[in-house]
């Protein structure tokens, strides 16, 4: 990785794009003293002669200069649902907002749990059987069936549950007091919180169908390809085929607007893969053995989450107040969101390939819940590997209605621990890609 050293005193944006293209091919940036931006090497240029600011912003960046800067929390209010607009997916048009008008207060939400009471344990889908799978079953498929069945109106619907994933991740909100800053929380700091808490109040929203509050919804372990012999604490056996409970042709879970890929028992996810723009149409995967696929997965895993010790090259870009909403994953996603999260998005194809849909699936929530697990898991792998502590990312704050249909105001400093959320991972198998040997890897 090279680091640029080298002030340039001209704001002039094409010459700022050339110089920037010439010299540097990565780029970030961080919270220094006195309000000011320290700037280093890691993310794509090919932006940089969009608009002036932005030009300016990476001349900085990757010139090494320290400027004075005024930034923000992005926060989303009733303005912004006001304010909603049809928004675009892959220049695909999207109309997806939720009513502009919200009825009832806005409520503060603040993690409750007490930790005198023991964590829910939310468990890999592969290792659940016997009587324990027949009781979860019946539950998941109960609550997914109340959950459809609930009005387009209520805000805790399956529909409306997608639509204002729709809303938040299309561009359709706008930032308050902009006519054309569009928001989106993927490809950026913000896609891990903000999916870790919209899976949450899903989970939740179970619990109040249920009416069971020890309910969890359990994870797609699809990262392991690898059984072991376990230590007696935690699930070893490999969890890279789409989940039964999930493949039921009958069942509330299923989703039959899926690749022919995800039908296949026998077919493991295949998430090394390169070619992921949207805008290409559905990517191709070659024909693979299972052995192969074990070997990628491994290998992907590997250099996606072991491997990365730098905090933006793998939460994602920062996006503030000001920031033009970001297109292309490689000048914002973090290498979690990259791989295997866009991958197994398009892995699973169908509803799950697009934005606007992806959460028509219910799959998409047990793929989430092990994404936001991966977070986890990279956070223990080394004393380097820690959130940023950016107040523009701690105290950015979102809209969600929770179990109760109540609209509650969430930050993300709120949401960066499981355990204060109520809930913890099984053991699984990491270690199967943690120590993956790259070097004997033969593309």
């Amino acid at each position: 990785m090279r680091l640029c050293n080298l002030l340039v005193i001209s704001t002039d944006v094409h010459l700022a794009a050339e110089l920037i293209e010439k010299n540097c091919h990565f780029c970030t940036w961080s919270q220094g003293t006195n309000n000011t931006l320290v700037h280093t090497c890691i993310y794509s240029m090919r932006v940089a002669s969009k608009n002036t600011m932005l030009s300016i912003r990476f001349l900085l960046c990757c010139f090494g200069a320290v400027a004075s800067v005024q930034s923000a929390p992005i926060t989303i209010t009733r303005e912004t649902f006001a304010a909603c607009r049809p928004g675009s997916w892959a220049n695909i048009p999207v109309e997806c907002c939720p009513p502009k008008t919200i009825e009832g207060p806005i409520v503060d939400f603040k993690p409750d749990f007490h930790p005198s009471k023991p964590l829910r344990v939310r468990k890999a889908l592969q290792c659940l059987a016997g009587e324990e799978l027949e009781i979860y079953t019946q539950k998941l498929y109960k609550g997914y069936a109340l959950m459809r069945a609930l009005p387009d109106s209520d805000p805790r619907s399956f529909m409306r549950q997608n639509q204002i994933h729709c809303a938040y991740g299309t561009g359709s909100f706008v930032q308050d007091g902009s006519t054309n800053l569009t928001m989106d929380i993927h490809l950026n700091w913000f896609f891990l919180p903000w999916h870790r808490l919209f899976v949450y109040f899903h989970e939740r929203i179970l619990q109040k169908l249920l009416n069971d509050a020890d309910f969890s919804l359990h994870f797609w372990n699809f990262d392991n390809s690898e059984e072991a012999d376990g230590d007696g604490d935690g699930c070893y056996k490999a969890g890279h085929f789409v989940p039964p409970v999930y493949a039921d042709l009958e069942a509330p879970t299923f989703e039959r607007n899926r690749t022919s890929r995800a039908f296949d028992p026998a077919n493991p996810v295949y998430l090394d893969l390169l070619s992921t723009d949207p805008r290409l149409g559905q990517p191709v995967f070659h024909n693979y053995t299972v052995e192969e696929a074990v070997r990628g997965n491994k290998r992907i895993m590997h250099r996606a989450v072991a491997q990365v010790h730098d905090v933006v090259a793998f939460v994602g870009r920062p996006r503030r107040v000001g920031d033009p909403q970001i297109l292309d994953a490689s000048d914002g996603a973090g290498t979690l969101e990259w791989w295997p999260h866009i991958t197994l998005h398009n892995w699973v194809g169908g509803f799950m390939f697009q934005t606007q849909t992806a959460p028509l699936d219910p799959i998409f929530y047990i793929m989430h819940a092990n994404v936001e697990r991966l977070w986890k898991v990279w956070r223990s792998l080394s004393p380097a590997n820690v959130d940023p502590a950016d107040p523009d990312f701690l105290d950015a704050a979102f809209l969600l209605w929770d179990e109760n249909a109540v609209l509650r105001r969430i930050r993300v400093r709120d949401v960066l621990h499981t355990e204060a959320l109520g809930y913890t991972y099984e053991k699984v198998n990491d270690a199967s890609w943690i120590f993956f040997d790259n070097s004997t890897y033969d593309p």
